[in-house]
């Protein structure tokens, strides 16, 4: 597998590191996060198979091996498969790069076959911008009962009666706000089995060949002010220290390795006019901000329980941003109100159709599903919900954080919600807890999966080898 170097992005002026005696950095920090594989089976009734993930960091390089589903390789038979990932992060810039290697593919006794294919995704980040590339990417030889098939970015081959693949599925995003960040991922063939077909039953999904990078460069501030409770703080009063402005990462602020708490008693500056109750149906919270918690230091919102499945909602009329994965909120998105005030969800099962980065939403919109992604996953089905108000903002992650369960406990709960087309009835009766049946859609199937650095370098492999239950995080 060749290391491809993406020196393109990088401003030659970045490598070179001057330093004087005396001199005090800027603080930056970056970095990055890569993923790949070469198969992912998903068979109803027995779970997620397939071939090893390869995950940076550290690098991994994972050998060629041949694979075969089930033993006698009826249904999937690779003579070669392979996979790889790097993580870099160094003065001032970060770089990720996947790459998943398959040859001689043979699906349904060669009723679909593949000569070569490559999936590769690179990113990259700096002070100044961040860019990604999917160019190394590359699939030949690929036929259907015999006859070559075209192959097009985000196109769709027809089998018959009984399926569909979905090809060159590229995603891209940013990073968090505030940020210089870029997520790039490309998914070469996407099968879906729609009519029991070749031993598989019907719902089934095979995945071959999917790379996944991210890189963000996060920027500190040397000084900031940490907010008192009642009036809005003096700007005069100072506290030093390095607080993060990046919403959304695990450990927001940083002073001596520490985080920084708000003082107790601060409410959010929120009105209530306009806003709606976060999560449709059935649900049960209570005040669990600024509870210890071992990744984040302490609780940064409060916990919605509620099933699997249950819709959440847009707060109030907003924008959506920050749609995504990161390693410890899992499926995530940020939303923020007609009056500049932020509002978190992680730990979705789902997105909806209405969770698209920069999209105008009406209170009330279904954004997601409950869920248990992330660092949640060996938790109870539950939204984790921050707000962050717009007074507050600018003070950064930890310090905009404020306590939404008074907010919350007022808020109007709605009964009739506009669900997306097709998951009127489970949604509903999913809320009113006579269902179980989870969203049609889970982290398998996004489109938009994010990381952020130094979590956890779980990011799929969460999903696909879950862990045995252990403490209880956000």
């Amino acid at each position: 597998m060749l290391l491809r170097r993406l020196i393109w992005i990088l401003p030659i002026g970045l490598l070179l590191v001057a330093g004087t005696a005396g001199a005090v950095s800027s603080a930056s920090e970056a970095g990055a996060e890569a993923s790949a594989y070469a198969i992912k089976l998903l068979v109803p009734g027995q779970g997620i198979l397939g071939t090893t993930q390869a995950s940076a960091p550290p690098n991994q390089t994972l050998p060629s091996v041949a694979y075969s589903y089930p033993d006698d390789g009826s249904v999937i038979r690779v003579s070669s498969t392979s996979a790889s990932a790097s993580a870099t992060s160094k003065g001032g810039s970060a770089t990720g790069e996947a790459t998943s290697e398959l040859d001689g593919v043979q699906l349904f006794g060669g009723e679909i076959s593949i000569g070569h294919l490559v999936a590769s995704a690179i990113a990259a980040a700096t002070p100044d911008q961040a860019s990604g590339i999917t160019n190394q990417t590359a699939i030949s030889g690929i036929t259907y009962l015999g006859q070559p098939v075209a192959v097009s970015t985000g196109g769709r081959i027809q089998l018959g009666d009984w399926g569909y693949i979905q090809t060159l599925v590229e995603t891209s995003s940013g990073g968090d706000p505030g940020t210089e960040g870029r997520h790039q991922s490309m998914q070469v063939l996407d099968l879906h089995v729609v009519v029991a077909h070749g031993g598989l039953p019907a719902e089934s999904e095979i995945v071959i060949g999917r790379a996944d990078a991210y890189a963000q460069y996060e920027k500190d501030t040397s000084t900031v002010t940490i907010p008192k409770p009642g009036p809005q703080p003096d700007n005069s009063k100072t506290t030093t220290g390095k607080t993060s402005t990046t919403p959304g990462k695990n450990a927001g602020s940083q002073n001596g390795g520490k985080v920084e708490k708000i003082p107790s008693g601060l409410q959010p500056k929120i009105t209530r006019k306009g806003h709606v109750f976060p999560v449709y149906g059935q649900a049960w919270f209570s005040d669990s901000f600024g509870a210890p918690r071992a990744d984040t230091k302490w609780h940064h919102g409060i916990d919605i329980f509620a099933p699997m499945g249950t819709p959440l909602l847009a707060v109030a009329d907003g924008t959506v941003f920050s749609v995504g994965w990161n390693n410890l909120g899992g499926n995530r998105l940020w939303l923020k109100d007609n009056d500049g005030n932020e509002f978190y969800y992680a730990h979705l099962s789902a997105f909806s159709p209405l969770a698209l980065n920069g999209l105008r939403v009406k209170a009330g919109a279904v954004l997601g599903f409950v869920g248990n992604s992330g660092d949640a996953i060996t938790t109870p089905t539950h939204l984790h919900f921050e707000a962050h108000p717009a007074a507050l903002l600018s003070l950064g992650y930890d310090a905009s954080a404020v306590d939404p369960y008074q907010w919350l406990v007022g808020l109007q709960h709605l009964q009739e919600v506009d669900f997306p087309v097709g998951t009127t009835a489970w949604a509903k009766q999913i809320a009113a807890g006579v269902s179980t049946q989870q969203p049609g859609a889970v982290l398998l199937h996004s489109t938009d999966i994010s990381a952020l650095p130094r979590i956890n370098s779980r990011s799929l492999a969460t999903v696909f080898n879950p862990p045995k239950p252990a403490k209880q995080h956000d």
